[in-house]
């Protein structure tokens, strides 16, 4: 039977899925500090914060890989929060380095839920690979959405 998707784990897991895709977009952007990279910024960081928020909704505290994932949870919401602050104060060369610690972070948060096949992520995509596809592909492109629509407000920033 494959482990069921609680609207809590399927927040999270959405959550991620758009976090990868945008944050690959900052790091991979050559510009930074315009209108695009604030407001793509703005929306990662909120939903690295709601994903990190969220994760203490499931598991058990006497699960010793759930504690450790609450602490790690605990560090993003901390290091996210510096990292803004950073950016804040102009000290860029911090907020850099929180923000892409982070975004490692995710990136090997992935890596371990794809790697253990009892996990929802691989049982889920063995099991409905087609539908798996598809709502990934729907979740990057929500994520080109909001980097479309940041642009489009660059724009009009400029323009106006």
């Amino acid at each position: 039977m494959l482990p069921a998707w609680t609207p809590v784990i399927a927040a999270h897991a959405v959550a991620a899925v758009l976090c990868l895709a945008l944050g690959g977009f900052q790091v991979a952007r050559r510009v930074r500090g315009d209108t695009v990279h604030r407001t793509v910024g703005w929306v990662w960081a909120g939903l690295m914060l709601f994903l990190a928020a969220v994760s203490f909704g499931f598991g058990t505290w006497a699960d010793p890989v759930a504690i450790f994932l609450r602490v790690l949870a605990t560090w993003v919401l901390v290091s996210v929060t510096l990292g803004i602050v950073a950016a804040r104060r102009g000290n860029i060369a911090r907020h850099r380095g929180f923000m892409i610690g982070n975004y490692i972070g995710l990136a090997a948060a992935l890596v371990g839920a794809a790697a253990v096949p009892s996990r929802r992520l691989p049982s889920w995509f063995a099991a409905h690979p087609v539908a798996m596809s598809l709502a990934t592909v729907g979740l990057v492109a929500v994520a080109g959405f909001v980097i479309a629509a940041a642009f489009a407000a660059a724009r009009r920033v400029r323009v106006g």
